[in-house]
Order: C-alpha cells, then sequence, then structure tokens
C-alpha cells in the first residue's frame, strides 16, 4: 500500500477498474481512500471505491482483509449516514461470507461489528448484524 493518495476522482475509480491485476486495482483503490479530503463529491467517490474494493478483496479470498477494512473505516462512517454505512458494513460481511472456509471469521467480524454497533448506537445495523451473528452461531452448534 503507498503511503501516498489518490484524488477521490471519477478517474481514479476508472484508474482502478482498468487495471491489469486485481492486486493493482486494489492498490488504487486503497490510496483513494486515504485521501483526507471529506467534501460531499469526494465522499460519494470514497463509497464506491469503498464497494469496488470489497469486491475485488472478495474475489481474491482476502478475508483478513476485509476485516481491517472494515476496522479502518470507522472514523469514515462518521461522514455518511447510518444507512449508507449500514449498507457498506452488510456488504463487506456478505463479501467475506463468500469466501469459502470464513466461518470462524465471520462469527468474529460479527460479533466485533455488535459490539461498535452498541458503541456507535446504531441499532438498525446492530440488530442486522446480531441477527446474522445468531445464524452463524447455530451454523456452529455453538
Amino acid at each position: 500500500m503507498s503511503s501516498s493518495y489518490l484524488p477521490a476522482t471519477t478517474d481514479s475509480i476508472a484508474r482502478a477498474l482498468e487495471a491489469k491485476t486485481p492486486s493493482e486495482a486494489i492498490s488504487i483503490l486503497y490510496r483513494v481512500l486515504q485521501n483526507p479530503s471529506s467534501a460531499p463529491d469526494a465522499v460519494r467517490i470514497k463509497e464506491r471505491a469503498i464497494t469496488n474494493l470489497s469486491d475485488h478483496l472478495g474475489q481474491e479470498n482476502r478475508a483478513e482483509e476485509l476485516k481491517s477494512l472494515l476496522a479502518q473505516l470507522r472514523p469514515f462512517f462518521a461522514l455518511i449516514p447510518k444507512a449508507k454505512t449500514a449498507k457498506i458494513v452488510r456488504g463487506i460481511i456478505d463479501d467475506v461470507a463468500k469466501i469459502p472456509g470464513t466461518s470462524d471469521l465471520q462469527i468474529s467480524l460479527c460479533k466485533e461489528v455488535v459490539q461498535w454497533t452498541r458503541a456507535e448506537k446504531r441499532t438498525f445495523l446492530h440488530q442486522r448484524v446480531g441477527a446474522k451473528l445468531a445464524g452463524l452461531l447455530m451454523e456452529n452448534k455453538e
């Protein structure tokens, strides 16, 4: 991951989509997320970058990186509406679920998110992730 950030523009997203390798696209998207701008347009571009990054990491079976991405994004979640935050968090959890053999990681991820949602008073997201966690625990007979 490079220390310099890319501007949060549609050009940066297009550059990531045109990348020759998934690793290159992932690197570009991480650099877009490092942009410190919190202008409305930049925030919208970052939301797209998060979605694309989550998809790429899921396709590359990089579940641990998805988990750390969720933790890295917490300051960003303060800038966007709660409904968008919920959509992004659920999307990342779903991307982890698509990776085979990650049920233990999914459980720990859901527990972490449930604690965060409790602390942030995000009731709706807390209920959704709590239900997902209950389903995972039932599957594992815990």
